[in-house]
């Protein structure tokens, strides 16, 4: 009984033991929170609205020079915030590398995982690409309303998306 008593603590000691060093484990799943490049993003989002809210009538390709200074300015400011938030190292993704390695055995195809590149990246990256679009339309032809409605619809998208990462990285 006495033995049986042993073991009994024993186990309950090493199942704490198990759990607190469990618990005590965090795996980083995303990189580093920064804040220049949460504020750089919180900063170019206030410009493009404005920009978006100035064309929101639509444009006329000769009134182009007025708007093209600004266009160059947050596609630029885009282009730089973009490479600082993908320049942050990646954690190593564990868990999809097991998926993977399970998915290959039974002959299926592997989920694709980018750890070089957070999220943010690639939506600031889409956010400059938007605006080299519609720089280039009103350039060439201007942009209708409906049009500067459709960008400024992408971009929200884009937006919400890098702030919202972005943002969760600070926790």
């Amino acid at each position: 009984m006495l033995v049986a008593l042993r073991e009994w603590s024993y186990s309950r000691i090493l199942l704490v033991a198990a759990f607190l060093s469990i618990a005590g484990c965090a795996a980083q799943l995303a990189p580093p929170y920064d804040k220049t490049v949460a504020d750089g993003l919180n900063s170019a989002n206030t410009e493009a609205m404005t920009l978006m809210a100035a064309t929101s009538q639509g444009t006329d390709k000769n009134s182009f020079s007025a708007r093209e200074d600004t266009y160059n300015a947050l596609i630029g400011t885009l282009d730089a915030l973009a490479l600082s938030a993908g320049a942050r190292p990646m954690p190593k993704n564990r868990f999809t590398d097991a998926i993977n390695k399970v998915l290959e055995k039974r002959g299926g195809k592997p989920i694709d995982d980018d750890d070089s590149t957070p999220p943010s990246a690639h939506s600031i990256k889409k956010i400059a690409e938007t605006l080299t679009k519609m720089r280039d339309t009103d350039k060439k032809q201007g942009v209708t309303a409906i049009e500067a409605q459709a960008f400024k619809g992408q971009l929200v998208i884009y937006f919400d998306q890098a702030i919202t990462y972005e943002n969760f990285l600070q926790r």
